[in-house]
């Protein structure tokens, strides 16, 4: 059994590289006592929301505070349980070009 696990924060958000940093411990112990791998993936994104989102097999937990590993692992026991009709997600990054237009586009 694999769970992916998003961290959605803002760039610079000290909050959301914390709560990164604890999950990925998370995802070390959820590994080694129970089995299972946990992927954890950072999202950067432009939104001027201080808070930091979590999504754990599609369920989005909004986070204000910070959280500790211990937490962390049981929300992600929690959430890796449930069924969700979900269908995967994918990223897509791209880089523009200082003058903002998208003629010189690349994608990463």
């Amino acid at each position: 059994m694999a769970v992916d696990v998003y961290i959605v924060f803002r760039h610079g958000n000290v909050l959301g590289d914390e709560i990164l940093r604890r999950f990925w411990d998370a995802a070390i112990k959820v590994f080694k006592e129970y089995g299972i791998e946990v992927y954890i993936m950072p999202l950067l994104t432009n939104e001027k929301d201080k808070g930091v989102s979590v999504i754990i097999n599609g369920f989005e937990v909004s986070l204000n505070s910070l959280v500790t590993v211990d937490e962390a692992v049981d929300l992600i026991l929690t959430y890796s349980t449930v069924e969700g009709d979900v269908s995967p997600a994918y990223a897509l990054g791209i880089y523009i070009d200082r003058d903002d237009s998208l003629d010189n586009v690349v994608t990463i």
